[in-house]
């Protein structure tokens, strides 16, 4: 045999072994990726398809005072048995802010089987007289729903309020919130209590007490005038089942009306 063609068969067997080199490779590179590709799958069934982490239990914390927790539940749409990754945090929390009384919540998933939700109710703190009817209002100006048969009516109304536009009534009603704070504060407002609250864009504010009761005007300046109230508490407290109403709407000098 020629040398020509020994050199001939040598290059052919390097190119062959070379071949099945680069087709073991891919072979083993295909392997390890459907291998790795089998292992991720089967973690994904582990995870988010089996029992594995499974809910056993869903806890809602929170000061609850109109809400129950097995409503809390119901209302999240979670339920037990159900993967504790498959469901979807964020349209839980969705569904739980569509409840009128849910001011925040927060849900989180506690391993291997529990659901965590906090919750933070609305607390009114008046009720405001609107076009929408009667709506129950938070401290901080904030209406959050509609007055119902089931909803809390020892709260002093507030009428007269008349923004044009959500900022404006939100800080007219903020500004009529501080005003029954401050009352409240008063030893005066301790005693009489207050029914409502009314605002007057002219004449300022004046209020109906619920001991009496007592129709007072206070004007503008609303906060400085029950210093005064308190001043002649004793007197009016004496003469209360006569008294009808009080102006109290000029600086340093009340006038008392009786029936």
């Amino acid at each position: 045999m020629s040398i020509f063609l020994e050199r001939q068969k040598v290059k052919k067997r390097r190119a062959l072994t070379k071949w099945f080199r680069l087709a073991e490779r891919i072979l083993l590179s295909v392997a390890t990726v459907v291998g790795g590709l089998a292992i991720l799958y089967g973690l994904y069934l582990l995870v988010f398809v089996g029992s594995t982490f499974s809910i056993h239990e869903v806890i809602v914390d929170g000061q609850l005072t109109h809400l129950s927790t097995e409503g809390v539940v119901d209302l999240s749409g979670v339920k037990l048995g159900q993967n504790l990754f498959g469901i979807d945090v964020s349209l839980v929390h969705k569904h739980l802010k569509e409840h009128p009384w849910i001011e925040r919540a927060a849900v989180r998933r506690r391993l291997p089987h529990t659901l965590c939700i906090h919750l933070e109710e609305y607390s009114p703190a008046a009720i405001i007289s609107c076009e929408n009817g009667l709506m129950l209002v938070d401290q901080e100006g904030n209406t959050f729903k509609t007055l119902d048969s089931m909803d809390p009516k020892e709260l002093p109304i507030i009428t007269g309020i008349q923004g044009n536009g959500d900022l404006e009534m939100k800080t007219q009603l903020t500004e009529a919130l501080a005003v029954i704070a401050s009352y409240r504060n008063s030893s005066f407002g301790q005693s009489w209590g207050i029914a409502e609250l009314h605002r007057d864009e002219m004449k300022g504010y004046s209020m109906m007490t619920e001991r009496g009761p007592i129709e007072i005007i206070l004007g503008h300046d609303a906060a400085s005038r029950f210093e005064l109230l308190d001043r002649w508490q004793g007197i009016l407290g004496r003469h209360s089942g006569r008294v009808t109403y009080i102006l109290a709407n000029e600086e340093k000098r009340l006038t008392v009306g009786y029936n």
